[in-house]
C-alpha cells in the first residue's frame, strides 16, 4: 500500500513536471512562428512586399535578443508563474481548529489620523468574527496629528460594544521608526500569534479567521493574504486602477505561485500574521535597518527555519497612492531596500540550495537586470528602425507584434483577476491593459533610480519629506 502511494506520488510529481514545461514549449512555437505569421499579415492584410536586402549582424542579433528576451518572458515564464499559482491554490486546505488561540493585532501608526478609526473598526469586525480571543494593539510612533486620540476613542467606544476584546493605544513622545514601533507593540502583546496592520488598512471580516485556519492547518509560521488597493472617494481612479491590476499581478499570481514552495519574498504590512514567539525574536534580536522592515522581518524568518505561506481568501484594502509623485517615492522606498536586503542584510540567502535561493535569483535578474534590458530596448528600438533595411515592412512588424503583445497581456490580466478576485473582468479593470506600460514605465525608472542611489550609498527613505507636516509611513 505505501508502496502504491510512494508510485501514485511519483507519477503525479512528472505530471506537474510536464505541465510546468508547456509554456516554454509554447513561448518556443511562438518565437519559431510568430515571424512568418506576421509576415503573411503585413502581405495579406497591408498588401505590401517586403523586398529581400543585405541586413548588418549587428542589427539583426540586437533584434533577435529582444524578440526572444520578450517572448519568453511574456509566454514561458508568466505561464510558469500562472501554474505554480494554480497548484498553490489546491494544495493546502483550511481545517476547522478544535482551539483557536489568541490573537494580538499590532497596528505600528504616524499620521493616520484620517484612517486609523476604519482600521481599528475593521480589526474589532475581525475580532468578533473569530472563534478565539483577540487584542488590539494601536502604537503611535510620535504622530503631529490627533493619530493617538482618534484611535484611543474609535476604540473606546467599540470596546464597550464588545468587552470582550481588549485594546491597548500607545505611543512614542518622538517618531522612532516602524521597526521600533513593531517592537514596542510585541513586548505589550499576549497573544501566541500577531498581527501586523497598517495604520491604512482594513481587513474583511472574515480576514483573521480565513488566516489562521490556512496557517495553523498548514504549519506555517507566518502568512498573508491579497492586498486590495482603494483609495476614499477614487472609484475609476486611473492610478490606483493601474495599481489594482499589478496588485493582481503580483500578488495573485506571483506571490500565490511562490507559497507553492513555502517561499513568500514579503509578508506586507497590510495584512500579516506571525507566530508571536518568532516574531518577537526577531524584533528584539535583529537590528532592523531597512526600510522594508517588512522584507527584512521575512527574510530573517526564513533563515531561523519558517516557513511563509499565502491564502488570496485572506483579504486586506489598503490606501494607495494616487499621485504621481507619492507613488514614484513609494517605489523608490520598495525598490531601494529591497536591494538593500537582497545583496546587502541578507546576501547569504543566494548561497544556500533552497527554492528561496532561486527565487531571490529570479526576483534580481528579471527585476533589475532585466530593468538594464528595458532601458537597452527603450534605447535601441529608434535606432532599430533608423537602421532597418526595410523601415516600413519594420514598422509593420513593430505594430503586429505589439497588437500580439497586448493579446498576451489581456489573457495573463484575467488570468490574474481570477485568482485575485474570482472574476475575469473584476470592476471591469481589464479595460485599463492597454495602458498599464504606463506604470511599468513608472516602476522601470524607479527601479533604475533606486539601483543608482543604492550604488551610491542610498539606502532609501520613508518620507517624502522630512519636514513635511503630512508624513505617514508607506506601504512595502
Amino acid at each position: 500500500m505505501r508502496l502504491q502511494r510512494k508510485m501514485q506520488i511519483h507519477i503525479r510529481f512528472k505530471i506537474h513536471y510536464i505541465v510546468f514545461i508547456m509554456p516554454l514549449i509554447f513561448a518556443l512555437i511562438s518565437w519559431l512562428y510568430f515571424p512568418l505569421a506576421a509576415q503573411w499579415l503585413i502581405t495579406n492584410l497591408f498588401g505590401y512586399t517586403s523586398t529581400a536586402q543585405p541586413v548588418n549582424p549587428v542589427w539583426y542579433w540586437l533584434l533577435r535578443f529582444f524578440y526572444t528576451w520578450y517572448t519568453f518572458l511574456a509566454i514561458g515564464i508568466a505561464g510558469i508563474w500562472i501554474i505554480a499559482a494554480f497548484f498553490a491554490k489546491r494544495k493546502y486546505t483550511e481545517t476547522k481548529q478544535a482551539f483557536y488561540p489568541m490573537v494580538s493585532f499590532l497596528v505600528p501608526a504616524y499620521n493616520e489620523e484620517k484612517h486609523i478609526a476604519k482600521c481599528i473598526t475593521s480589526l474589532f469586525r475581525c475580532a468578533k468574527n473569530y472563534h478565539g480571543n483577540c487584542e488590539i494593539i494601536v502604537v503611535d510612533d510620535g504622530s503631529t496629528d490627533y493619530t493617538y486620540e482618534v484611535a484611543w476613542a474609535t476604540a473606546k467606544l467599540l470596546h464597550a460594544k464588545n468587552p470582550r476584546i481588549r485594546y491597548k493605544i500607545t505611543r512614542h513622545m518622538v517618531n522612532l521608526g516602524k521597526a521600533e514601533a513593531l517592537k514596542t507593540g510585541v513586548n505589550k502583546a499576549l497573544g501566541q500569534l500577531i498581527a501586523v496592520v497598517d495604520g491604512d488598512s482594513e481587513w474583511k471580516q472574515d480576514t483573521l479567521q480565513k488566516l489562521v485556519d490556512y496557517m495553523l492547518a498548514n504549519g506555517k509560521s507566518a502568512a498573508t493574504g491579497y492586498i486590495h488597493p482603494k483609495t476614499e472617494g477614487a472609484k475609476g481612479n486611473f492610478l490606483v486602477a493601474l495599481q489594482q491590476l499589478e496588485y493582481s499581478q503580483g500578488l495573485g499570481i506571483d506571490r500565490c505561485a511562490q507559497a507553492l514552495g513555502n517561499c513568500v519574498l514579503v509578508v506586507p504590512g497590510a495584512i500579516g500574521i506571525y507566530n508571536a514567539e518568532t516574531l518577537r525574536n526577531i524584533l528584539t534580536e535583529s537590528s532592523i535597518c531597512s526600510v522594508t522592515e517588512d522584507s527584512e522581518i521575512t527574510l530573517a524568518l526564513y533563515k531561523r527555519g519558517g516557513k511563509v505561506g499565502y491564502l488570496s481568501a485572506a483579504c486586506s484594502e489598503t490606501d494607495a497612492p494616487t499621485r504621481i509623485k507619492s507613488l514614484w517615492h513609494q517605489r523608490l522606498r520598495w525598490l531601494t531596500g529591497w536591494l538593500h536586503n537582497i545583496i546587502g542584510i541578507h546576501v547569504d540567502l543566494f548561497r544556500k540550495r533552497s527554492w528561496l535561493s532561486v527565487l531571490l535569483w529570479y526576483s534580481f535578474i528579471f527585476e533589475y537586470v532585466g530593468a538594464l534590458v528595458d532601458l537597452a530596448a527603450i534605447t535601441a528600438f529608434p535606432l532599430l528602425f533608423w537602421f532597418a533595411p526595410d523601415r516600413l515592412n519594420f514598422a509593420y512588424n513593430l505594430i503586429i507584434f505589439a497588437a500580439y503583445g497586448l493579446l498576451i497581456s489581456i489573457i495573463n490580466q484575467a488570468i490574474a483577476l481570477k485568482y485575485a478576485y474570482g472574476k475575469l473582468m473584476h470592476g471591469r479593470l481589464l479595460k485599463y491593459t492597454p495602458f498599464f506600460p504606463f506604470l511599468w514605465l513608472i516602476n522601470l525608472f524607479a527601479r533604475l533610480r533606486s539601483m543608482a542611489a543604492y550604488m551610491l550609498g542610498s539606502k532609501g527613505s520613508w518620507h517624502l519629506t522630512e519636514a513635511s507636516s503630512n508624513q505617514k509611513y508607506f506601504k512595502a
